[in-house]
């Protein structure tokens, strides 16, 4: 069985974390997103994995090679030109051998049973199986209707009524499924898909079943979450940290006796307060009187100042936060640097920022 991973995506909800890599390689945890998933893949019977790549695609390649550290063969697509949804599976599978294929958009996390589901698309004998997630109403997502055997009826888009609905939070009774970016899809399936730009969603899955092909619908029990913008990139990494996740594969490092996790060693002094599920990155240094919580991570090679306070925050390689500065909710990206007394709340920074000292960033503040 082949997997496949849609990782073309230019992360523009992202930026500027995604500005010197491809949102899939953003670190989640002091880990790669993306090896999350191939490990996710691996324990379901992927024995191999193609990467549907468009934006800094010899990134990826870059950092998995052939695959052989992970445990699986590794594939890459690149599209000359970006080829939608549909397109882009096509594209990853076209010149292989026919093979069954478990297919994943490149930005979610989750803890679905995907051998599970494997396993009921073969006693159904479908073509297409699509992993749903139910969620509340109302919502700003299409739907996926199916019937009482699970095979799918239609896809609807919301009305612009529903989606001012959504965004006005009023409640309404009830459940939708969603499409949840997972799908196992038979080899004479992919083979119809067109060699060209084409969404899996609005195009090719309406017109496979007007001509009756046996598509059905799972749901996925678990954890579900698509970590485009930077609020789900935090959740992310805090469902990562304190387990409501349980992933393949681990965050980086070993949980200590104290309760946070450590990649390595690191230079932490006596006082300092680090609150259980915080992650500290390899040779990260924590100096007197830091106070850690909120699943904060520290990066790699990165200092936190003396009389600190980390909030909820995420921290790259070699970042530098001065002596007396307060963090909340923030992303920093590589080589930040915080100078003294500043304070920062939701701020997400892109690589080699540099805040000067006693600054304040407190939006509607």
């Amino acid at each position: 069985m082949r997997g496949v991973i849609i990782a073309g995506g230019f992360g523009t909800r992202l930026r500027p974390l995604t500005l010197r890599r491809p949102k899939p390689l953003i670190p989640v945890a002091n880990r790669a997103f993306l090896e999350y998933q191939v490990a996710q893949l691996r324990s379901a019977g992927a024995e191999e994995i193609v990467f549907a790549t468009n934006y800094l695609a010899d990134r990826i390649q870059a950092h998995f090679g052939d695959g052989s550290r992970y445990g699986v063969r590794m594939r890459y697509a690149v599209e000359n030109e970006p080829l939608g949804t549909a397109g882009a599976i096509r594209n990853a599978v076209e010149g292989l051998p026919p093979m069954r294929a478990i297919v994943f958009n490149g930005d979610i996390l989750t803890d679905f049973d995907i051998g599970g589901i494997v396993r009921l698309h073969h006693e159904r004998g479908a073509q297409v199986t699509l992993t749903l997630y139910r969620v509340r109403r109302p919502h700003p997502y299409g739907v996926i209707q199916v019937d009482d055997t699970g095979r799918v009826q239609a896809f609807v888009e919301p009305t612009e009524e529903q989606k001012r609905a959504a965004d006005r939070g009023e409640p309404i009774e009830g459940d939708d499924f969603i499409n949840a970016g997972i799908y196992i899809m038979e080899s004479e399936t992919l083979s119809r898909i067109p060699l060209r730009p084409c969404s899996i969603e609005r195009e090719f899955y309406p017109q496979i079943l007007v001509e009756g092909v046996p598509v059905y619908g799972a749901e996925g029990i678990g954890f579900w979450l698509d970590i485009g913008r930077p609020a789900q990139y935090l959740r992310a990494t805090r469902a990562l940290l304190n387990g409501e996740v349980r992933t393949a594969l681990r965050p980086g490092g070993h949980c200590t006796e104290a309760g946070y996790w450590l990649d390595g060693h690191a230079e932490i002094q006596p006082d300092a307060e680090i609150e259980t599920g915080c992650l500290i990155g390899l040779n990260a240094t924590i100096e007197s009187g830091v106070k850690i919580s909120g699943y904060t991570v520290v990066g790699a090679y990165s200092t936190i100042g003396s009389g600190s306070i980390l909030h909820g925050c995420v921290l790259g390689e070699r970042v530098q936060i001065g002596d007396g500065c307060h963090l909340q909710d923030c992303i920093l990206d590589d080589e930040v640097v915080v100078e003294p007394h500043a304070q920062l709340c939701n701020a997400v920074l892109g690589a080699g920022s540099v805040i000067r000292a006693y600054s304040t960033f407190q939006p509607n503040g």
